[in-house]
């Protein structure tokens, strides 16, 4: 018998946060989803959708456990939620982050930052939890971290976000496979050795900050900001044999119709295409 594996969006949104009354059928958080497999809870980037998370996991975890998170990139749409997600105030947990270390900077300093004066007043004293942090080594052909017996986080690099790039993550458990790929503008298309990391994934959750119109438009071009437009999640999708697709990390700009056009487009290409909403629970099966 499987071991039920779920998905849940607390955050969708790119650049900044946006609640309110235009923002409320899909959502208004930044960047933050947590997969489900049994008891192991992994979740992907700690915008302001991880404090929904927080809550979640501090109700689901009272008497402690291991929580992973892995981060694509340190922009603070991605980091923001941090210091207010809740299981970091719990003695009984252990919250394990996996990041890029970068030339030039400090994975861990950066992120302890969020904890420190000026910008904050809890100090890294105030973190009760056993906080650990794990660099993501790129030195192998295959990169992957076992989580535990079965479950298996693998990571490419993708170069196009501006300044140090992003890392593209698959989730596999128990053949099926599930890919995280936001801020990865490609406009030709992935290159051939992402295409072969993510081929055949039952999910491709797709960065889809643009429609195409606001991308190339004369007056105010999106080219080079490194982002996505819904054209280009959609030639990522079918180009590597993607099941189903959801579009992600949208426009703070937009509101819930714009998102509903833009799935419209999307559906045109590529039928199983479909909106990442908040507080949205997704079973994965095969």
């Amino acid at each position: 018998m499987k071991t039920e594996m779920s998905m849940t969006f607390f955050g969708v949104r790119g650049s900044y946060p946006v609640p309110g009354r235009t923002t409320h059928r899909y959502g208004g958080n930044t960047s933050s989803l947590l997969f489900e497999i049994g008891s192991q809870a992994v979740l992907f980037d700690a915008g302001t959708g991880i404090l929904q998370a927080g809550r979640y996991l501090h109700q689901r975890y009272p008497e402690g456990g291991r929580i992973h998170l892995f981060l694509s990139h340190l922009h603070i749409d991605h980091i923001q939620g941090l210091p207010f997600f809740m299981p970091l105030y719990n003695p009984r947990l252990e919250i394990v982050v996996h990041c890029l270390e970068s030339s030039g900077s400090n994975s861990q300093q950066a992120i302890e930052a969020l904890f420190l004066p000026p910008y904050s007043p809890i100090t890294l004293k105030g973190i009760k939890a056993k906080l650990t942090f794990r660099p993501l080594a790129m030195a192998h052909a295959k990169n992957f971290v076992a989580i535990e017996p079965g479950v298996v986080v693998s990571y490419v690099k993708h170069d196009s976000h501006p300044r140090l790039g992003v890392i593209i993550y698959q989730l596999a458990h128990d053949g099926r496979r599930v890919v995280y790929a936001t801020d990865v503008e490609s406009p030709d298309g992935f290159e051939a050795a992402i295409c072969r990391f993510i081929h055949g994934a039952d999910i491709l959750i797709h960065d889809a900050q643009y429609l195409d119109a606001d991308y190339i438009n004369a007056g105010n071009s999106k080219k080079g900001y490194g982002h996505s437009t819904v054209s280009m999640a959609v030639r990522n999708a079918r180009q590597c044999a993607i099941k189903k697709l959801f579009l992600f990390h949208f426009n703070p700009e937009y509101g819930d119709q714009q998102l509903e056009d833009m799935l419209l487009q999307a559906r045109l290409k590529f039928k199983n295409t479909y909106l990442a909403q908040e507080l949205k629970k997704i079973k994965i099966r095969r």
